[in-house]
C-alpha cells in the first residue's frame, strides 16, 4: 500500500484512520489455519470491530474463514443484520427488556447468563411468531466473576433452558480472566472448572454441541483449549494479546491493520520559557517550534498521553508537548523539518517503513500504561476511516455512515 497515494486521494478531514482490508483478510486466514480444524472460528466485532468498523470487518472476516461473528449489544447485532450479514451473530452482552424482540426478530444467538432471563426470552419468541427455536449459549462463571451461572448451577440451568420449546441450547461457554499473563495458573484452573461442568452435564445426559472458552490469548497459546469454537478479537486485528504472546504464522505474516494519521496545521515559534497548552505543563527550555495537529481526546488521542507520547512528522519522531486538548495536540517539531504546514503526521503506525518514527499500537499502549484494545476502541466516529484494498481506497466510514468510495 502506497500511503502517499491514499493520502492524496483523500481531501476530507485532515485527521483520519487507514484500515488495510488485505492485511485483515490475511490475519483471518492465518488464524483459521492455526485453529484446530474441528473448531468453529468466531471473530469478535464488538465495539465497532474494536474501532475499525463492524460492517466491513465482519464481511471481510466471513469471506476469509470465519464461521460466526460476535457482538456485545443488540444494536451492534442489528447493524450487521441490516448490512446484509446472514451468518450467526453471537450476542454476548446483556440486553434491556425492550431489546428482546429485536434480538429475536433478527435471529441473534443469545448468551444466557441466568434463568429468569430465559422466561422473558422464550415469551418473546412466542410473541414474535417465530417458527423455530432461538439458539442460546449458556455462560458459566468459572472465575471471572462477571457474568454467567455458577458452575454448581450449570446442570439445573441447562435443564431449565431445555424445558422451553422456544429455545435451543446450542452452546456452553466461559471467559478467561487472566489468559494474557505469563503465569497461566488462573486460566488453567478455569479450564479445569469448565471441563468439570462439561463432565457433569454429560452425566446428566445433556449434550451441548458447541463448547467454547478461548479469547485471543487462549486461542494463540493453547490449541488444546480450542474445544468446539474459539472467539478471537484483538489478535485477528494483528495486535498481540500481550507483549509476550507472539501471533501465529510466519514472523510478520499477521499485521496490525489500522493506522491513524493527521496533518500539521500550524507551526508555532516557541521562545525559552513559553508554556504550551492547558495548565502550562510543558515549558520550552530553549528556542524551538511547536507543530499543531488537529487530533485530541475527543478523537481518541488519550489525555493521559500528554507529555509522554510521540507521533511522527514526515517520518521523524515528534514528542507530544503539553496537555492533549479535546480537538488538538501540539508536538515538538523536529529541528531538521521546515516550518511549513500540511506535513504528514502518523499518530500511530503499523510498524512499516513508510510509517517510521510513529509508535505502533502496542508501543503506544506501553507508553500510556494501558492496552491496545482501549486505544483503538477510543477512536471516535468523527474520525473518518479509509478502507484500502489492493492499495486503493475502496470505502469510507464517517459521521455520514459507511459507503463505497466513488472515484471521480
Amino acid at each position: 500500500m502506497n500511503l502517499q497515494e491514499i493520502v492524496d486521494q483523500w481531501q476530507g478531514r485532515p485527521t483520519f484512520a487507514i484500515v488495510d482490508l488485505d492485511a485483515f483478510a490475511t490475519n483471518v486466514q492465518v488464524m483459521r489455519r492455526w485453529i484446530v480444524p474441528e473448531a468453529k472460528y468466531c471473530v469478535v466485532v464488538k465495539a465497532n470491530a474494536y474501532g475499525l468498523g463492524a460492517i466491513p470487518m465482519a464481511k471481510t472476516a466471513l469471506q476469509n474463514g470465519a464461521d460466526i461473528v460476535a457482538v456485545a449489544t443488540v444494536d451492534e447485532g442489528a447493524q450487521l443484520r441490516r448490512a446484509g450479514i446472514s451468518s450467526d451473530i453471537l450476542l454476548m452482552g446483556p440486553m434491556g427488556a425492550a431489546e428482546k424482540d429485536l434480538a429475536v426478530g433478527m435471529d441473534m444467538t443469545v448468551v444466557m447468563n441466568d434463568i429468569p432471563f430465559a422466561y422473558g426470552l422464550a415469551r418473546s419468541v412466542r410473541e414474535n411468531g417465530r417458527t423455530k427455536p432461538l439458539k442460546v449459549h449458556l455462560k458459566v462463571d468459572t472465575g471471572m466473576r462477571r457474568m454467567g451461572v455458577m458452575p454448581e448451577d450449570a446442570v439445573a440451568a441447562a435443564r431449565k433452558i431445555m424445558s422451553f420449546p422456544e429455545l435451543r441450547l446450542e452452546g456452553l461457554m466461559t471467559h478467561f480472566a487472566s489468559a494474557d499473563v505469563e503465569d497461566m495458573t488462573s486460566a488453567e484452573k478455569q479450564v479445569a472448572v469448565f471441563d468439570q461442568v462439561v463432565a457433569d452435564l454429560e452425566v446428566a445426559g445433556i449434550d451441548i454441541p458447541i463448547k467454547h472458552m478461548c479469547n485471543s490469548a487462549g486461542t494463540v497459546q493453547h490449541q488444546d483449549w480450542h474445544k468446539d469454537m474459539v472467539r478471537s478479537g484483538i489478535a485477528t486485528y494483528g495486535v498481540r494479546p500481550a507483549p509476550h504472546i507472539p501471533l501465529p504464522g510466519e514472523p510478520g505474516e499477521m499485521k496490525q491493520c489500522i493506522s491513524l494519521h493527521s496533518t500539521v496545521t500550524r507551526v508555532i515559534p516557541l521562545a525559552p520559557g513559553d508554556a504550551v497548552s492547558y495548565g502550562g505543563t510543558w515549558v520550552a527550555p530553549v528556542e524551538t517550534r511547536g507543530a499543531l495537529v488537529p487530533i485530541g481526546y475527543a478523537d481518541g488521542e488519550l489525555r493521559s498521553l500528554s507529555n509522554v507520547s510521540h507521533m511522527a512528522i514526515e517520518g521523524q519522531k515528534a514528542p507530544v508537548i503539553g496537555r492533549v486538548c479535546m480537538d488538538q495536540t501540539i508536538l515538538r517539531m523536529p529541528a531538521s523539518l521546515p516550518s511549513t504546514t500540511r506535513q504528514r503526521v502518523v499518530v500511530f503506525g503499523n510498524g512499516t517503513e513508510e510509517q517510521a518514527g510513529a509508535p505502533t499500537l502496542e508501543e503506544l499502549a506501553e507508553i500510556g500504561c494501558t492496552i491496545p484494545h482501549e486505544l483503538i476502541t477510543s477512536i471516535a466516529p468523527r474520525v473518518p476511516k479509509l478502507y484500502v484494498r489492493e492499495g486503493k481506497l475502496v470505502a469510507i466510514s464517517d459521521l455520514d455512515g459507511y459507503r463505497e468510495y466513488q472515484r471521480s
